[in-house]
């Protein structure tokens, strides 16, 4: 009985090996055909490689302003942004559910001004479209009263205009001759 198992196992792997061996593949020596045709693919290849470079240039040629605003119209705006923004965040801090809406209406308004449309690059277009969505959700929790809600809407605020203000620093927005806004005390003196 041993030997007719041993038999059968023998079988089995005899089998096994038949079929590895039938399954390998013969490799035939490229013909001149063949090669040129392993040439042209290796060749695109090498060119697919460096192609990313000239999208990279499109792209940053597409991000650039339609026309600069004015600085002290981008000024002007960007500091009522903020303020509302900071009383948007004591509203967040204190439940104020109120005024947190006040602030997320006047922020969305401030975002759909024309001045804006002046900056309209696929990226701004894109990155206003981010911030008015964050706030909205954040006006949403305001009105469910979730304090959670209003917390994380915040949040997701405040990531937006980081992007956007990361694009703006590293666009050809950036290369404008445009003094820094005003600083952080006297906008927060500001929005009072």
């Amino acid at each position: 009985m041993h030997s007719a198992v041993r038999t059968e196992v023998d079988v089995v792997q005899s089998s096994f090996f038949s079929k590895r061996s039938f399954c390998m593949l013969s490799l035939t020596p490229i013909t001149g055909l063949q090669s040129s045709l392993v040439a042209l693919m290796v060749s695109s290849a090498v060119i697919a490689m460096f192609e990313p470079t000239h999208a990279i240039e499109t792209a940053v040629v597409q991000d650039e302003v339609a026309a600069p605003p004015e600085k002290s119209a981008m000024e002007k705006f960007m500091v009522r942004k903020l303020a509302a923004a900071q009383r948007a965040l004591e509203g967040v801090a204190r439940e104020d559910f109120d005024q947190i809406r006040k602030m997320s209406s006047e922020m969305i308004d401030l975002s759909r001004h024309e001045a804006w449309e002046r900056m309209a690059s696929a990226r701004f277009v894109q990155d206003t479209a981010d911030f008015v969505t964050a706030v909205e959700f954040l006006d949403r929790m305001a009105e469910a009263e979730d304090a959670e809600g209003v917390s994380l809407g915040f949040m997701r605020m405040t990531l937006t205009c980081t992007n956007c203000h990361a694009h703006v620093r590293t666009s050809s927005v950036a290369h404008r001759d445009w003094a820094p806004l005003q600083s952080d005390a006297m906008l927060l003196t500001s929005a009072q």
